[in-house]
């Protein structure tokens, strides 16, 4: 015997899918608002899945300019516009049978996502999209999975162990173009911690933490670096607040601790080029063509804080080469020094006190001068 009941809420349940119903779909189309007057906003134009393998009319399974959800509005000419690659599963809410809305991405065999050290970390990876192989009949995207996304950026926060306390972690990386490790292994399957990222060609910022992972630098650090391996790096901890620092400094490139930056110019990790430092006491150095502030080779000019006693003069410039070097001295002494000569060209030259000569004064012009002890 039928029950009616039972097939009321049947055909119930088949009415409100014909009318409302979540469906992953693939884009094939993608249309963007591009110039100021067109009338294209984010919308796409999806392939339905559930269908049969194959049907003569392919419209019967295309929906055209559905909108897609977006993060963020903001306001006229404003907002974080977003819209799935052509290839990208979706999911998708239909309504009024054909009219429907693309609410975000889906994961599948496809496109695999970004590997990541633990399920808390940020990982997002962008970059230029390479064309999947679609089939001209059915219009289905066949070979999966996809090829992997090339040139990438990446965004990462770097959790740390999962301990259900805090700890170790929460450092943090932005690399601009482009991120070399993960466009030579794109599922980044080696990006663990931060200093998974290497120097060499990379682009980046980076930031440690107070807590941090790494083994090649101090914690709370900060750091600009360009590809040709100069950087900026701020240091704000010391070898005694960091667990690395045992026996030597743990930080691949050189520091003085807390307080301490530097602006190092470079054409390449292993060829440093000038530099500008900043020490804890306050002394600055400038200095060319090495990556050691003791370094005695190009030339440089250092400015020492008065409380630091590592030298005995406030400033001096010096060419380590020629060996020539001004000094101003903490007792306000000056002293020019050269191997070979030193030359005042004024049309005046005033000395307001006493001279001394040790050595042989030869004038070639003209000398008129008061009483003196000179022979004649």
């Amino acid at each position: 015997m039928v029950n009616l009941k039972n097939r009321c809420i049947d055909q119930s349940r088949r009415l409100i899918n014909r009318h409302l119903r979540l469906e992953i779909c693939a884009v094939d189309e993608v249309t963007y608002h591009e110039a100021p007057n067109d009338k294209k906003f984010n919308t796409v134009i999806v392939i339905m899945r559930d269908r049969r393998a194959r049907n003569d009319d392919q419209k019967a399974y295309i929906r055209n300019e559905l909108p897609v959800l977006q993060h963020f509005q903001g306001g006229n000419h404003g907002g974080a516009n977003w819209n799935p690659r052509r290839g990208d599963l979706v999911y998708v809410l239909f309504y009024k049978e054909r009219e429907g809305i693309v609410l975000g991405n889906a994961w599948s065999w496809a496109e695999y996502p970004v590997c990541r050290p633990t399920p808390y970390d940020i990982a997002h990876k962008g970059g230029q999209w390479m064309e999947p192989t679609q089939c001209k009949d059915t219009l289905d995207f066949l070979n999966q999975p996809y090829p992997s996304i090339k040139k990438p950026y990446c965004f990462r926060w770097f959790h740390g162990p999962v301990l259900g306390k805090t700890g170790k972690g929460r450092d943090w990386a932005w690399l601009l173009d482009y991120c070399h490790m993960g466009d030579t292994t794109p599922s980044c399957k080696d990006c663990k911690t931060i200093d998974s990222i290497c120097r060499t060609d990379n682009h980046y910022f980076k930031f440690w933490s107070s807590e941090t992972e790494s083994k090649k630098a101090h914690p709370l650090r900060g750091e600009y670096h360009a590809p040709c391996g100069s950087y900026w790096m701020f240091d704000s901890k010391c070898c005694g607040d960091c667990e690395e620092c045992t026996e030597t400094c743990c930080s691949e490139i050189f520091t003085q601790g807390r307080g301490y930056w530097r602006v190092q110019g470079a054409i390449g990790e292993q060829a440093m080029r000038g530099h500008l430092t900043h020490s804890p006491t306050g002394t600055m150095d400038l200095h060319t063509n090495t990556n050691d502030p003791d370094d005695n080779t190009g030339v440089r000019v250092k400015i020492v804080e008065p409380d630091d006693n590592s030298e005995e003069f406030s400033f001096e410039a010096k060419d380590f080469t020629t060996g020539a070097y001004v000094r101003i001295m903490k007792n306000g002494a000056i002293i020019l020094h050269s191997p070979v000569k030193i030359t005042l060209d004024a049309p005046l030259v005033e000395e307001t006190e006493d001279n001394l000569t040790s050595g042989d004064n030869t004038i070639i012009g003209s000398c008129t001068h008061g009483t003196c002890s000179c022979p004649p």
